[in-house]
């Protein structure tokens, strides 16, 4: 995708309410979705060069991002292409005190993303961070990788009180979403299908799909008895247990 889809994505989601969050991109793709007047969370990538991670976190707080946030893993080290041995060096992982020291500096509200255990979560909240994002990266993942759904609930029941718990992949209905509300997620992530609305009538068919998930939304709250977003909790899709 180049620059001009993420900015008619971006702009679809400002007319929807709602934010979005970019990945890899240059400075005109991140100012171009700002200027649309949606909200920008900007996830940097492990990058190798420390410096650069640096730079990327510096310019997002001066272009305006809503926040920052990095992916605790990515693609790097050795891989196989074609029959051939190729060593990407663009990703690196992490020292935890570089982490560390990337979220103390950061003048931003802070995401680690790719949490998908209690231990990860744990040394999340030990970093300092003051947000999560349960996610296996979709396509991106392993083809074993537990699915976000699986350790939700796990990780919100031990740290829901210390951390905004956010969550995404394979997420794409309105009934999705009130089962990740239902299950502690703050947040709920799409990818794809906004890529497929963009796709199908540019930043209008984003702006509609939005609207479509918001509709699903309010009509299962009225379904399940719920007032507000407070009111949704896992009682809603689990019998409780005195009732069991």
């Amino acid at each position: 995708m180049d620059d001009t889809s993420i900015v008619e994505i971006a702009r679809g989601i400002a007319k929807s309410g709602s934010f979005i969050m970019l990945g890899i991109g240059g400075s005109q793709e991140l100012q171009g979705a700002i200027d649309t007047g949606a909200p920008v969370v900007k996830i940097i990538k492990p990058y190798r060069n420390i410096d650069l991670i640096y730079d990327k976190l510096r310019e997002a707080e001066n272009l305006g991002c809503a926040a920052v946030g990095m992916d605790i893993d990515h693609f790097y080290g050795v891989q196989r292409v074609t029959g051939e041995v190729q060593r990407t060096e663009t990703f690196a992982p992490q020292r935890t005190e570089e982490i560390r020291q990337l979220i103390a500096q950061s003048k931003l509200p802070f995401i680690v993303k790719g949490v998908l255990s209690l231990a990860d979560a744990e040394k999340a909240l030990q970093l300092g961070t003051s947000s999560i994002l349960v996610s296996n990266h979709g396509s991106g993942s392993l083809s074993f990788s537990v699915p976000s759904m699986i350790v939700l609930p796990r990780i919100v029941e031990k740290y829901g009180d210390k951390l905004m718990v956010l969550v995404d992949t394979g997420f794409e209905t309105g009934n999705d979403v009130l089962k990740g509300l239902a299950f502690g997620a703050r947040g709920i992530g799409f990818g794809s299908s906004m890529v497929l609305a963009w796709a199908a009538d540019g930043s209008t068919g984003v702006e509609m799909l939005v609207n479509q998930l918001t509709a699903e939304l309010r009509r299962n709250m009225a379904v399940t008895g719920c007032p507000d977003l407070a009111a949704i909790n896992r009682s809603i899709i689990l019998p409780l247990p005195n009732l069991v």
